[in-house]
């Protein structure tokens, strides 16, 4: 039996049409009671719970949809501000049907429950079908997986819902983003995104591109794939089944005459030299990398064979990145946090107010509202460029940023912490 937490919306009828070699489910939204999905319904049911399902992933603000065969039961989760939360659970009987029909959206080999499979679809909310507003389309990726129960499937659902990419939106203090915002006003060089999976990497890359694009300026994007689509720049969607990766684009761009260069990530040393020789030739270059600090970038790049001196003068600053749920407003209350905590960061407990949600309607019982970034924002100066071509060490040069008032990202989450905004353990967790 399908449980569903909350009243959906969805269309009486499903229509469906290829669009660039994917599905686009195109619905709009009607009151529709609570469905349920039992064994004694048929496979026609599926596609309206897949809509309703993904209406509420959307409307709920989910980053990712889980679906997961027990020995017993579908299990379905959403992730909601990084904590995965449950659904809605299926008879297990509908488990080949569901999975089938959500690979044939995402164009996947149906038969196929031997090896993992990727792919993605686009949903389009409230428009008709035909519509040619790209930016009501949300891209859904899918990933399939075998297990023991039979396909497991995880879809991360990339919706502009209420999202507004703007450097002022991300959480950063005055400081920093006045840093940013010079940092972004150089004529050429690179700027660099990074932090863990899941650290609001891409959300900072697009406010960081919205802050730049301008009338005069010709905007192209390498992404893998194309998350949020903007009118007024080129995107260009990887595809190494085709030939087009990373390398081979960024081999080629230079002869569109590009001003602004945005790559999704770098993840190779072909991808990183040519990104960092487009800089030094007088481009701006926006991309990400999986590291876990600011100083972390460099010897990231330098373990992918670049050289010393070319990190130095292409690289114009790293933002470092991290996410951390907020206490809700309506219901945070002062406690004492465990003096393991306090002393990481220096604290002491009798002397600082502490302040954490516990739970209400408003939170939905979870004492959290949503989720701010805590930052680090590494500016390449004069200095740094020395030290790095002289082969200084990663400690050394964290040392010396550090004194010279780098706000480190342990000291912005300390900042958010006694302002109530977050609470130390959270702060802890994501750093």
């Amino acid at each position: 039996m399908l449980n569903v937490g909350s009243t959906v919306k969805s269309k009486d009828t499903n229509t469906c049409h290829s669009y660039h070699n994917h599905i686009v489910l195109h619905f709009t939204v009607k009151n529709l009671n609570t469905m349920s999905l039992n064994t004694n319904q048929t496979a026609s049911d599926i596609p309206s719970f897949v809509r309703t399902m993904f209406f509420d992933a959307q409307n709920n603000n989910a980053s990712d949809v889980h679906i997961e065969p027990t020995s017993s039961i579908i299990r379905i989760r959403f992730r909601v501000d990084g904590t995965l939360k449950d659904y809605a659970t299926l008879a297990l009987v509908h488990h080949e049907q569901l999975l089938s029909h959500l690979k044939v959206l995402a164009n996947l080999s149906v038969g196929n429950s031997f090896v993992p499979q990727d792919g993605q679809f686009l949903l389009d909310f409230n428009k008709e079908e035909g519509s040619t507003d790209e930016s009501s389309k949300t891209n859904v990726r899918i990933s399939v997986f075998p297990t023991v129960n039979g396909d497991a499937a995880v879809f991360r659902v990339a919706s502009t819902k209420g999202k507004t990419f703007s450097l002022d939106n991300l959480g950063m203090t005055p400081e920093m983003l006045q840093k940013v915002r010079g940092i972004l006003t150089k004529s050429y060089g690179m700027v660099l995104v990074t932090g863990p999976v899941g650290s609001g990497k891409t959300t900072a890359l697009y406010s960081a591109l919205n802050e730049t694009m301008t009338e005069d300026k010709n905007i192209i994007t390498l992404e893998d794939p194309v998350e949020i689509r903007f009118d007024s720049i080129r995107q260009i969607e990887i595809n190494p089944e085709r030939g087009l990766t990373f390398g081979l684009g960024m081999k080629s761009i230079l002869r569109q005459d590009p001003d602004i260069i945005m790559i999704g990530e770098i993840r190779d040393g072909e991808t990183a030299e040519y990104a960092i020789r487009a800089a030094l030739v007088g481009r701006t270059v926006f991309s990400s990398v999986h590291t876990n600090s600011s100083i972390g970038t460099i010897a990231r790049l330098i373990d992918m064979g670049i050289e010393k001196s070319m990190i130095a003068y292409a690289l114009n600053g790293v933002i470092s990145s991290r996410l951390v749920k907020k206490n809700c407003e309506h219901c945070k209350e002062s406690y004492t946090p465990s003096p393991e905590f306090c002393a990481y960061f220096g604290l002491d407990p009798a002397r600082h107010t502490f302040v954490h949600g516990v739970g209400c309607d408003a939170c939905d019982h979870t004492g959290y509202t949503g989720r701010t970034g805590i930052f680090e924002v590494l500016e390449f100066d004069s200095k740094i460029r020395t030290m790095i071509v002289d082969g200084a060490s990663m400690s050394d040069l964290q040392n010396e940023i550090e004194k010279n008032g780098m706000e480190t990202l342990k000291k912005d989450a300390l900042k958010k912490i006694l302002s109530g905004l977050i609470t130390i353990e959270n702060a802890i967790h994501a750093i």
